[in-house]
């Protein structure tokens, strides 16, 4: 097993599992008994794929967040 990325909380390492075990690769979420970083860990045989895949998710993601920041410069309507 390898880990693919590590998360600061539960709730985001479930969603990456989620994401990962619906695209077809499983993966596992390793809890740091001691409170520190989440682990998601896959197969070494499909690691790169894990990491493309949220690599792709991670970019659709920025590039919302430059959509909805460009709305703000539209100008205001008239009355």
């Amino acid at each position: 097993m390898t880990t693919v990325t590590t998360c600061s909380n539960l709730a985001e390492a479930e969603l990456i599992h989620s994401l990962l075990t619906d695209n077809g690769i499983e993966a596992f979420v390793l809890d740091d008994a001691f409170g520190g970083l989440i682990r998601v860990q896959v197969d070494e045989a499909r690691a790169e794929d894990a990491r493309r895949l949220l690599e792709e998710v991670q970019k659709e993601f920025a590039n919302e967040d430059d959509d909805e920041e460009g709305d703000d410069d539209a100008p205001a309507p008239r009355a």
